[in-house]
């Protein structure tokens, strides 16, 4: 077993014992198809993760402009929030809501709370 193997297995035993099954004691990652795909991704996260530890050590190194946009590169955005998802999560969870109007008033509630209208783009 590989040493990617066996941390994917580590992985998929901690979920399983997590939810309360048996854990594995090996799997085959040629016959698994969902085995090589766990296998893949944790091949790739050590391969960007090394590709961090490069630029940094770069860096420490070095300091150029040439580092600095390397470094760039590795900032990912921050996902900007939905705030309609935020809004309905918002709603369903202030309220015992028992049909689709009451539903509705309390979203619109929410979306006005956070400054957000719903209206037809023929307004515009």
């Amino acid at each position: 077993m590989t040493d990617i193997e066996a941390k994917a297995l580590a992985l998929v035993n901690e979920v399983n014992v997590g939810r309360g099954y048996a854990p594995y004691a090996r799997f085959d990652r040629d016959f698994d198809h969902t085995c090589e795909a766990l296998c893949r991704a944790i091949e790739q996260h050590e391969a960007f993760e090394q590709k961090v530890s490069d630029i940094v050590e770069a860096y420490v190194n070095a300091t150029s402009v040439d580092d600095w946009e390397k470094l760039k590169s590795l900032i990912i955005p921050k996902p900007k929030p939905d705030p309609l998802l935020e809004a309905v999560g918002e709603a369903m969870q202030k309220h015992e809501v028992y049909s689709k109007y009451e539903l509705t008033d309390s979203i619109r509630a929410a979306l006005e709370a956070r400054g957000l209208e719903i209206r037809s783009k023929k307004d515009d």
